[in-house]
């Protein structure tokens, strides 16, 4: 009897389910392995002087991030050789190393691969060596360099702690409780310090450095401990009320600051340039100290005599006074003639230069004399010629000339120049 077409379609329906299944669960097998179906993989051997708790299966890390599994560990020449599948087809070039690390406190362990810089070139199909290889180190190995005494007190410690731990079972259980969480935390920050980010080595280093300064201030520090400890006790008081009061109003105090100190920025500019300025004074101050220093340093002695030189001047200066009361009605009518004057002394200011000669010409007037006898002698001659004591006034067509003109056409004897 032939199957019917629903049978058919319910065999392939089934069949594709199976596949489908065994599809799925092989993705899910490769996934958990590391890797997904498909993705390139590159193939790392190390060789390791011990492998400890190493297996296949185990992770292959680089700075905390899975990228591959050990595929196989065997035993070439009496050296364990570890071979290493990479997902993606991670690069390790000939300067590369790997480090066998725990993973946990129960000999977990997993591959820590640092492959190494390209200028070295590709590591290839060769082998680590020992030499840039670092080897597992189990609780056991190090429990062994200890002696047999050490070992005895170990042990009564740790019966000791167990024995502590014991009356603290429900503060022990609440630990546990919370444990993964804080495990998680710490693997959280164990992944970011072993980041390429972090550079653990360093920071390291500046603690060590920060914990040296700190060497022989104990007592300072434990005093400032105790400050703080005060300090954050004062700040708990009431409940911390007033502290949360003080926090409530901050921000619009800061506000009020910020633009006080807005304001404050042309008064601190104009404090900068009168800074300045001053500065400058300054300096001229102590560039003339030396001579501050020395008109102190003799002034004395004159200023010992003024004491006598103001006694003598007493007389004069009160007959100065009584002279100075005496002229005070005087002044004001000065004024006024000085002020009346203005206008006369400005039509003749053209012509100071001419008065001046004439004052010159008349004082030689009055002074020319022989012995206790004067002489002027005055001589007629042409209209344009006079002669006065010697000095000719020649050609003299222009009797009226400008202010300043006659000085002008005077020549060096005291006459007019010719032709003028």
């Amino acid at each position: 009897m032939a199957p019917s077409k629903g049978s058919a379609r319910r065999f392939v329906i089934g069949l594709g389910t199976l596949g489908a299944a065994v599809v799925l669960g092989f993705v899910a097998f490769t996934a958990n392995q590391g890797r997904l179906p498909g993705t390139p993989v590159s193939t790392v051997r190390a060789a390791f002087d011990d492998v400890g708790q190493l297996q296949p299966g185990s992770e292959v890390r680089e700075n905390g991030i899975t990228v591959g599994q050990v595929s196989a560990i065997a035993l070439v020449n009496g050296t364990p050789l570890v071979t290493m599948e990479l997902h993606d087809g991670a690069p390790v070039y000939r300067d590369g190393y790997a480090g066998i690390w725990d993973q946990s406190a129960l000999a977990q362990k997993f591959v820590e691969l640092r492959p190494g810089t390209s200028a070295s070139g590709p590591l290839g199909d060769a082998v680590l060596p020992v030499a840039q290889t670092e080897s597992t180190h189990d609780v056991v190995q190090l429990l062994d360099v200890f002696d047999q005494p050490t070992r005895d007190a170990l042990s009564t410690a740790l019966r000791a702690l167990g024995g502590g731990l014991a009356g603290y079972g429900p503060g022990l259980h609440e630990f546990v409780a919370t444990a993964p969480g804080d495990l998680a935390d710490v693997s959280t920050i164990s992944t970011t310090l072993v980041s390429r980010q972090t550079d653990l080595p360093g920071f390291l280093r500046t603690a060590d450095r920060i914990s040296d300064r700190f060497t022989g201030r104990e007592q300072q520090i434990g005093e400032l401990l105790a400050q703080t400890d005060a300090t954050l006790r004062g700040l708990d008081v009431d409940g911390g009320q007033p502290l949360g009061l003080t926090l409530d109003k901050l921000p619009a105090t800061l506000v009020t600051a910020r633009g006080a100190l807005h304001d404050a920025d042309q008064p601190l500019a104009d404090l900068a340039a009168a800074t300045d300025d001053l500065r400058s004074g300054a300096h001229s101050l102590g560039r003339a100290t030396p001579d501050v220093r020395g008109v102190f340093r003799e002034a004395p002695e004159p200023l010992g005599k003024v004491s006598g030189v103001a006694h003598d001047a007493k007389p004069a200066v009160d007959d100065l006074s009584d002279t100075l009361s005496d002229a005070e009605p005087f002044t004001p009518k000065l004024a006024d003639a000085l002020t009346s004057a203005a206008e006369p002394l400005k039509v003749l200011a053209p012509y100071a230069a001419d008065l001046g000669t004439f004052g010159y010409d008349l004082s030689n007037l009055i002074i020319d004399h022989d012995g206790w006898e004067h002489r002027l002698r005055i001589m007629a001659g042409s209209p344009t010629a006079v002669s006065v004591l010697g000095n000719q006034i020649k050609d003299a067509n222009n009797p009226y000339p400008t202010p300043g003109q006659a000085v002008r056409d005077r020549d060096a004897t005291g006459g007019l120049i010719p032709g003028k």
